[in-house]
């Protein structure tokens, strides 16, 4: 299995709308990911490809003091290969060059694969985000330092 993780480009939003819509039931957008790219010099995004095809993406904004993850999947085919991981370690890394001293990110209560994921890699449950999600689902908001 040949990989790589690449920086996100504009040619990719169609790819990550229909991910993000398999994976979380519904998308960012495509305006949002296009600004992002195109508007917000605090927006890192990465796609991941698997043998050449579309894998996962993972989405942070770094500021002076702070970082953020936006989004992250892995694509349901490609998941348990350690991409996951690896995504997550190239963050924590770009994160922690550039001297930022934390990632948050909010994470569904019931998605215990992702917060065990999170959990490994230092990231501690700080506050509940009640309703968070558009069903009604809460939110868990987790920080590392790093």
């Amino acid at each position: 299995m040949n990989y790589n993780l690449r920086q996100m480009e504009l040619t990719d939003i169609e790819d990550v709308i229909a991910g993000e819509e398999r994976i979380f039931g519904k998308s960012l957008g495509y305006d949002m990911l296009y600004t992002e790219l195109k508007a917000n010099p605090y927006a890192f995004y990465f796609v991941l490809e698997v043998d050449d095809k579309f894998g996962g993406y993972i989405g942070t904004w770094i500021e002076q003091d702070h970082s953020e993850i936006v989004n992250f999947f892995v694509c349901e085919e490609y998941q348990g290969n350690g991409f996951g991981q690896m995504m997550l370690d190239f963050v924590i890394e770009l994160v922690s060059s550039v001297g930022v001293p934390t990632i948050s990110l909010e994470v569904r209560e019931s998605n215990t694969k992702a917060i065990s994921l999170y959990e490994k890699n230092g990231f501690k449950f700080s506050h509940k985000r009640e309703k968070y999600y558009s069903d009604g689902e809460d939110a868990l908001v987790l920080i590392c330092e790093v």
